[in-house]
Order: structure tokens, then sequence, then C-alpha cells
């Protein structure tokens, strides 16, 4: 019998002190709000009953003070334990014994903190002291457990804004180069003046899982003048219109499924030397691709590839809307078009930094209907003097033995164009 009773003597004294460990928190701020509440008697006896933003860290939520973490990690609070001395004053006294509490609840009841200090002041909770009057006034948010509303998480507002997948980028070069040479130069030779403007803009889409749509439009136009030429004050040497677009679909990881567009024509007419008749216009030619292929893209610390293939699917469309030049781009006589299928290979690097101060981009581009063979390379190397100044160095190779009419005695079907300018340049 004695047995039992001092097992139901035991259980009577645990269960008393496992409730006293559930209300470990209560308890723990229960025994130092008494100790403020003695001191509160400083305040009562000098009649100052103004609100007092000091309490403002007990009546509300847990929260995480950024001011609290940090005076517990750089010389203590100022109060008992190593907390400071005992000549503060009634408030930073006071203040002390709260940070030391809430440094607690830190420690030991990080479950219980809701807040942090960022997210109270967003949301314009806590104590506002108004500096003309000097008069503290305290905001206490009002409890989240009551009437959230449905945009209400944790009790503050939210706003969920859908992300924007599109990027725009762009660049603006405005380029010169000058030639004089006086008339009695020994070696003889002739003045020139060029001007190149060179547009770019970008327009891509990635949604950072399955799609990516890459939009690219290039605008070149420039004009030179020749003294040997009597017919012409300024020709066109470089005119180029082309926007090219790719929409993919990753199958696996830098490998896409992709449909690839292409659309190039010229603006202004181009006049040979000291001739009236024009050997290329608006539209005359116009070039057209459409294929569906894969495109790779695999990358290095330095540099990036893109090496799209798209067998047997490639559709090629000519326009020449002149007549006298039909022939001139493999296009039968009385005809303004002509249309085949077949392979294309492109490869692109991307702009790539060779050195601190020189960026690469190239592009090269083979399509063949096993009939004919069209081959395309080009690359562009710009020297960043200073952020807005750069010289710039362009070399395009072609071969196209579509028409007999390009063909020459020393080139053969191989067409060759290179110049290096020096100008202005901005980009976005």
């Amino acid at each position: 019998m004695n047995r039992y009773l001092l097992s139901i003597l035991l259980v009577c004294l645990f269960i008393p002190g496992m409730a006293q460990r559930e209300n470990s928190v209560y308890d723990y701020f229960k025994s130092k709000i008494d100790s403020l509440a003695s001191d509160s008697s400083y305040v009562a006896k000098s009649g100052d009953v103004s609100p007092n933003p000091v309490f403002a860290k007990m009546l509300t939520s847990p929260v995480l003070y950024s001011s609290v973490v940090n005076k517990g990690f750089s010389s203590g609070f100022g109060y008992e334990g190593g907390f400071g001395t005992r000549n503060l004053v009634a408030d930073s006294k006071r203040e002390a014994v709260i940070n030391s509490m809430m440094m607690n609840v830190y420690k030991n009841h990080p479950s219980k903190v809701l807040l942090t200090e960022e997210q109270l002041r967003s949301e314009k909770s806590v104590a506002v002291i108004d500096e003309k009057e000097n008069i503290p006034v305290l905001e206490i948010a009002e409890s989240p457990l009551v009437a959230v509303p449905d945009n209400v998480a944790g009790g503050l507002a939210t706003t969920v804004k859908k992300p924007c997948y599109w990027r725009t980028s762009g660049s603006f070069d405005l380029q010169f180069t000058q030639n004089y040479v006086s008339p009695n130069w020994s070696q003889g030779g002739d003045n020139s003046r060029t001007m190149l403007t060179v547009l770019v803009l970008n327009l891509n889409y990635d949604d950072k899982d399955r799609i990516t749509f890459t939009n690219k439009f290039d605008a070149h136009l420039g004009f030179t003048t020749v003294e040997g030429d009597t017919l012409h004050h300024f020709k066109t040497n470089n005119d180029k219109l082309r926007l090219e677009s790719t929409l993919g679909y990753k199958l696996v990881k830098n490998l896409d499924l992709a449909v690839k567009s292409k659309l190039e024509t010229q603006m202004l007419p181009n006049y040979p030397t000291n001739s009236p008749d024009f050997v290329s216009k608006f539209m005359a030619p116009f070039d057209a691709n459409f294929s569906l292929g894969l495109n790779y893209k695999p990358s290095w610390k330095n540099l990036s590839l893109e090496i799209y293939v798209a067998p047997l699917s490639a559709y090629n469309y000519k326009f020449v809307r002149y007549d006298e030049l039909a022939s001139r781009y493999g296009i039968k006589h009385g005809r303004h078009h002509k249309e085949d299928f077949g392979t294309q290979i492109i490869v692109t690097v991307p702009t790539a930094t060779l050195f601190k101060i020189v960026n690469w981009w190239s592009r090269a581009e083979f399509y063949t209907n096993y009939a004919r063979t069209f081959f395309s390379w080009e690359n562009k190397f710009d020297i960043k003097l200073t952020r807005y100044f750069k010289v710039s160095m362009v070399m395009h190779a072609r071969f196209d033995d579509s028409s007999l009419d390009l063909e020459d005695d020393k080139y053969g079907f191989w067409q060759i164009k290179e110049y290096m300018t020096l100008g202005l340049s901005y980009s976005w």
C-alpha cells in the first residue's frame, strides 16, 4: 500500500514540473516584467506619463530586432549578469532588460518569432517620434489572428507579381574613317571619307524551364566617297537589314529542338564605280530561310557556342523584284523568285571576351540543296578604348555558286569584304 502512495506522490510532483517547463516562456517573461514594474516607480515619481516606445517590443508578437542581435553579439545589453552598470537611466535600464528577454527567446524559442524588423518597418508598425514636438508616438500592429484578408501572410499585406521573362538589349555605333592625299603626293592616291552606322536590337524570352525565344535585328548602313567616281558623290559600301529568330524547346541540358528563321535584304541601291546601273537595291535580293532542327549550346569558362543543324528540313526562298537583276542572283529570266529545300548548319559564337578590352563575335552559315552551295562566315572584333569609344574590325567571306555572273577570274565564287573603323559606341 505504501508503494502505491509513493507512486501517486511522485506523479503529482512530476506533472507540475512538466507544466512548469511547458510554461517556461511565460515564467521567464513574468519574472522580468516584475523587475520592470519595480523600476517603473522612477517614471511614476517624475510625473512622466507620456507614451513610451521602450515597451513596444513587449506589446507585439515576438519580432527579430536587428538592434537586439547586434548589441547581444557586441558588448552586451547593459544590465545584470555582465549586462552593464546600475548607473543607467531608467529607460536605458528597462530597455536592457527587454533586450535580454528578447535575446533569450531568440536562442531558446526561435519558432515563436514570426516577423523580422524589416518586415515590421515596412508595415509602419514601429515607434515613430515627431522631431518637431519631440513626443514619442507608438503605433502597434493589429494582431494577425484577427480577420486576416486573403492577401495577407503572417499579418503583413502581400503583393504577388508575375515574373517577367522578357529581356531587351541593344547597341548603336557611329564610326568614321578619312583619307587625304595631296595632289603632289609622289606615290599618288585618292581622297576618301567613310561613315558607318550599326544598330543592333535584341528581344529575348526565357522561362528558365523549357521555352526560349531569341530575336536579333541587325541594321548596317555605310557611305563612302571616292574621287575616282565621277558619277556618284556618295556610295553605299555597307548595307544590310537582317532579322533572325529562334524558338527553342529544351529536350535535355544544352540541347533544344528549335525553329529558326532569317529575313535579309538591304535599304539603298548600290552602284559600281562610274556606272549608272545599280547591282542591288531594297528587296533585290530578299532572302528568307525557315528550318527545323537541333540547337546544341555548349559553354566553357570564357566561351560559349550555338551549333544549329537542320538536315533536309531547311526551306530557302530568294526574291528579286527587278528583271535585269534576276540572273545575277541565280533566278531564271522572266521570274522573280526561286525556292528549294536543303540542309543548313549555323555555328554562332555569342560575344566573347578574348582579352580584357577585346570582344569577338562570329557567325558561320552553310546551306546546300545538293545542286548549289552557299557559305557565309562573319567575324567582328571590337577593341574598347573607353566606355564610349572603340575600334572595330570586320571580316566577311562568302561562297555562292548559284550564279555564273558572280564568278571571278581571281576569286572564283568566293567573295571577300573587310573594313576597320574608329568611332563612338553605346550599349544598353
